[in-house]
């Protein structure tokens, strides 16, 4: 072990046992270490000791400070810093900056076990453009959160750009500019310059006060180098500051023919050379690459997994070609060079006699597999084959032959030849998730399966024999994550339905999510149950953040993708919330609540006309679905369609007499009707369900005249994490009422607030 970290180590024995060298750089060092309290890897940030004797650690720390605040998916956190005196080295006192003491000043950050950008540039020279796209655009967003709070990077370059599980995280905020804003001439003594040549701003080159844009000029340098292989200027270090100074930025599609316009576009108006010029927020250049990054999504394989035929004499072996559907579909949504529609969309084709042509141009995908299942006592038939759905070409086909006891081996088997005829090289990641199974017994996983299928059908009598049924498979298998997570998801679903006596089910069930990131981390069977709780609690910067983390581990998973866009409805973060539907979209077109979350979506902003065709398409797919007559009554009550709300609520009342939102849409309609009298009797002394359900209660309540009751449950809606404050100050017709009295310009004002420190 080198001096250095000798040192360190013997100073920092306590806390961390520092294994190796990870890597250096022209401003420090990185060590892995373990950290003893915790029990986990970590990298150790040391700044070159003459660099820190410059800088001075005051300074350093406090920069640090600063940038520990940051929190966001993309910015690598921090979890530690300081600085420990030791005696300088022989090279330290023998330069201008030597005294009779010195010191290390490092920073401790989580191990990231994946690569940085410069890693994969070295291999790969240019990247993919969805992959170039995405990542670039994940930093843009990252950087737009940085530069709002008041935080420039000074240093974005592929180094400093970490690859984690496939997605971006920017590293070492805060170093930069503790070098740079140290006493200039100690800085000349050191020969360091801030920032890397290839990359700098003109701003960065001048030493004029920089802002966010000059960290945009460096994504742009970083943007155009990911889609062309190379620099956007060359040469020596003179040569290449002179050109920026004076040169106007080169075309990227000057150097990669096939490269989208709009990318070209906003690599040059990422790297004008006057900031004036540039993108003025990282949110505006992450906008600008959306669309180019959605078409390139949309050129990858695609593939669409029909249910698979019953074939087997018990009509009742239904739920198990379904469940063998869904564990394929599952398997293939696991390969991230394959876009997999979602087991919704699937399921809805079940039985369906369109060809295959139409099947692949409706739901926009250029494969299609389909099979049947024969399941007689334990023997096992599976059938399957892969269609081309532009030429109708059969690609691959297969039967297998075996015993239930070979079921997962088959499941496998299906899953590979697909990749295989697909031409798709595995990552070792991919290789081991399609050979890992979660249950290993097959009866337990039949059991599963009945389950999750009796829990899709909601009501009290489904809810107890699922729950009957995974106590069962625990009794065979053991208390697996799989099933813990299923029996968990049947408490939450109880709450949801409004079957519990009180919520304290949310809370067993929170303590299985917990518990189940710990024994299952790469599963998203904890991310999804904390998802779906704490947006059952209000606590909706939680429920986006676990939504978000499970959608990384299972980017099929439509329920957290539909309940992510509810929760940016919910925080007011409509641009989030139409990011989110058009991913649903794309994953599961068939599903009756993607249309209905992209019919609802335009009216937080006062464009009810434009979403209510996909809330009546929704209702058309599922004529049945009382939340969707809901939405559709609630969205003709926005527009001030009196007679059709009234439709919709009569129909809720034969149907479902007491459920909480059929009183609430009555009672609405009763008020717009002038009947306040009616619409009070209605309400009587209704609870609300959520923070969601109270808001639409208010709104009733304030149609009914009872403005005291309508101003508690808006107070108590926006305080439990209901608060879309664009709609409720300016767009809701149902609180007209309220307004103008200070009680509502105070709620108004707090649910402003609140949806503008989420976005924050």
């Amino acid at each position: 072990m080198s001096e250095v970290p000798a040192r360190l180590a013997a100073a920092l024995a306590s806390r961390y046992r520092i294994d190796r060298e990870l890597g250096a750089g022209g401003m420090a060092t990185v060590y892995l270490a373990e950290d003893l309290k915790h029990h986990r890897q970590v990298a150790i940030k040391v700044l070159h000791e003459e660099l820190a004797a410059a800088v001075g650690a005051e300074r350093f720390l406090a920069e640090i400070r600063t940038t520990a605040n940051l929190q966001h998916p993309n910015i690598l956190p921090l979890f530690d810093s300081g600085k420990v005196e030791v005696e300088p080295t022989e090279a330290a006192m023998s330069s201008l900056l030597a005294s009779r003491s010195s010191c290390i000043l490092y920073y401790v950050m989580p191990f990231v076990s994946g690569e940085t950008l410069r890693d994969r540039l070295s291999r790969e020279k240019r990247l993919p453009l969805e992959d170039a796209l995405r990542i670039v655009g994940e930093v843009a967003d990252a950087l737009d959160y940085a530069h709002r709070a008041g935080i420039v990077h000074r240093d974005i370059k592929p180094e400093n750009i970490l690859i984690s599980e496939g997605h971006a995280v920017i590293a070492d905020f805060g170093i930069a500019k503790a070098v740079s804003e140290s006493e200039p001439a100690r800085l000349t003594q050191t020969g360091q310059l801030i920032g890397t040549p290839a990359y700098l701003s003109p701003e960065q080159v001048s030493g004029e006060l920089l802002d966010g844009r000059s960290d945009l000029y460096s994504l742009g340098c970083v943007l155009y180098e990911c889609v062309t292989g190379e620099l956007p200027f060359s040469g020596t270090m003179m040569v290449m500051l002179t050109q920026r100074m004076t040169a106007a930025p080169p075309s990227a599609r000057s150097k990669r023919s096939d490269l989208p316009a709009q990318v070209d576009q906003a690599i040059t108006k990422a790297m004008a050379t006057l900031s004036a010029d540039r993108f003025h927020t990282g949110r505006d250049l992450a906008t600008a690459l959306r669309a180019p990054l959605a078409a390139a999504r949309s050129d990858r394989r695609a593939i669409v997994v029909l249910p698979f035929a019953n074939h087997s004499p018990d009509a009742d072996n239904a739920y198990f070609s379904d469940g063998l559907t869904e564990e394929i579909i599952n398997d293939l949504a696991s390969i991230k060079s394959l876009h997999v529609i979602s087991r919704t969309s699937s399921m809805r084709l079940k039985g369906t006699d369109k060809d295959i042509r139409t099947i692949g141009r409706e739901l926009g995908v250029r494969f299609v597999l389909e099979g049947s299942v024969r399941k007689a006592g334990n023997s096992l038939r599976i059938t399957a084959q892969l269609i081309d759905a532009e030429t109708d070409e059969q690609l691959w086909a297969e039967k297998y032959s075996g015993t239930m006891d070979d079921v997962f081996e088959l499941q496998e088997r299906v899953s590979r030849e697909i990749v295989k005829a697909l031409g798709i090289t595995l990552s070792s990641d991919e290789d081991r998730r399609l050979a890992h199974r979660s249950i290993e017994n097959v009866h337990a996983f039949e059991l599963y399966l009945q389950a999750r299928q009796e829990l899709r059908r909601y009501g009290a009598e489904s809810i107890d024999r699922g729950e009957a049924l995974i106590r069962r498979a625990m009794e065979i298998e053991g208390e697996t994550p799989p099933l813990q997570a299923l029996l968990a998801w049947s408490q939450v679903s109880r709450v949801r339905a409004g079957l519990a006596a009180d919520r304290t089910p949310l809370d067993a069930a929170a303590a299985v999510a917990n518990a189940l990131l710990t024994s299952a981390p790469e599963a998203p069977y904890g991310h999804s149950l904390l998802g779906f709780i704490s947006y059952e609690r209000g606590e909706i910067a939680a429920a986006v953040r676990h939504f978000h983390a499970a959608l990384e581990l299972e980017p099929n998973d439509a329920d957290a993708m539909f309940y992510l866009g509810i929760s940016y409805v919910s925080a007011g973060q409509t641009e989030e919330g139409a990011q989110a539907v058009a991913a649903l979209m794309a994953s599961d077109p068939l599903s009756p609540m993607a249309w209905l979350l992209a019919g609802l979506m335009p009216w937080w902003t006062g464009n009810v006309v434009d979403g209510l065709p996909k809330v009546v398409r929704c209702v058309e797919m599922d004529p049945g679905n009382l939340i969707a007559h809901w939405t559709l009554g609630y969205g003709y009550a926005l527009a001030g369609d009196a007679a059709a709300a009234s439709k919709e609520a009569e129909f809720m009342r034969e149907r479902a007499p007491t459920m909480p939102y059929t009183t609430q849409l009555l009672a609405l309609v009763q008020g717009m009707a002038g009947q306040r009298d009616a619409a009070r009797t209605t309400l009587g002394d209704v609870a609300g369900l959520d923070a969601h359900h109270k808001f639409h209660l208010a709104e009733s309540f304030a149609m009914a005249g009872d403005l005291d009751r309508a101003f508690t449950l808006l107070e108590e809606a926006v305080n439990g994490g209901f608060h879309p404050g664009e709609f409720i100050a300016l767009h809701c017709p149902f609180l007209e009422s309220l307004r103008g009295s200070a009680r509502f310009e105070r709620i108004a004002a707090t649910a402003i607030r609140l949806t503008t420190e989420f976005a924050a």
